[in-house]
């Protein structure tokens, strides 16, 4: 008789959490976008398995979770080419041997951005809530795991991701992405840091298992809180710049 009224206690109320998965996810974005704005320079290293195949510099802007900007710096091979992604999963792309922005739509925003490992969708962003619910799997006494299930209105391709988060900071460590059930790509935050009251993905890397390539981007210097928006960073005609 005790085993049923503790099955029925764990069906009615779950494992006990003293947080929701999705709790926890709202903290990651809040804690990852804190300031009103973000200006950040950024070194892209390109892996074929362990070799360095190319290194590019890159800056990015941000406002929130659905505002950015991100333009190659260097080199000439991709230079001036920028992604424009506003809110509502609005996007575009400026080509500089075409001269014009065009619009990203549908399933283009999860290919590779310009040879990365990071879509469109992904390069400069960590918004999943749109996306996903999360549950917690499991908890110890540093990481919550949780397991984020597509919603059923998301066009995004992946099925679910396994994300690790820190207790102590609610930064993500780990993501596991998976695509019609297999293990796609993997992000690693490998260096964190936090300035002032902000923190900082200061090393991250995103791998590809069936290509056998990585793209790592390493922060090197960050600005806050510059009135972006006032200054018309989010726009087509910035993007052309």
């Amino acid at each position: 008789m005790k085993k049923v009224w503790v099955f029925i206690f764990l069906l009615v109320y779950g494992v006990g959490y003293s947080i929701t998965g999705n709790e926890v996810l709202k903290k990651v974005e809040e804690v990852l976008t804190k300031e009103k704005d973000r200006e950040s320079l950024v070194e892209v290293i390109l892996y074929s398995g362990d070799k360095v195949r190319e290194k590019r510099e890159m800056q990015v802007w941000n406002a929130g979770k659905d505002k950015r900007v991100v333009k190659f710096l260097s080199p000439s091979s991709v230079k001036g080419i920028g992604v424009l992604s506003l809110p509502n999963s609005e996007m575009y792309v400026y080509l500089p041997a075409y001269k014009r922005v065009r619009a990203i739509q549908g399933s283009a925003k999860d290919q590779n951005f310009q040879g990365t490992d990071f879509s469109y969708r992904e390069i400069g962003s960590f918004n999943y809530s749109s996306d996903f619910d999360a549950s917690i799997v499991s908890e110890d006494n540093e990481n919550y795991v949780l397991e984020l299930k597509r919603k059923p209105n998301s066009e995004i391709t992946y099925d679910r991701v396994v994300m690790v988060v820190s207790k102590d900071s609610f930064l993500p460590r780990k993501l596991d992405m998976f695509e019609k059930g297999a293990l796609k790509k993997i992000l690693e935050i490998t260096e964190t840091e936090k300035k002032g009251n902000y923190y900082i993905l200061k090393r991250l890397k995103m791998t590809t298992l069936s290509t056998k390539t990585a793209t790592e981007i390493i922060v090197k210097d960050v600005k806050f809180d510059q009135g972006l928006e006032l200054k018309g960073i989010f726009s087509q005609r910035f993007l052309e710049k």
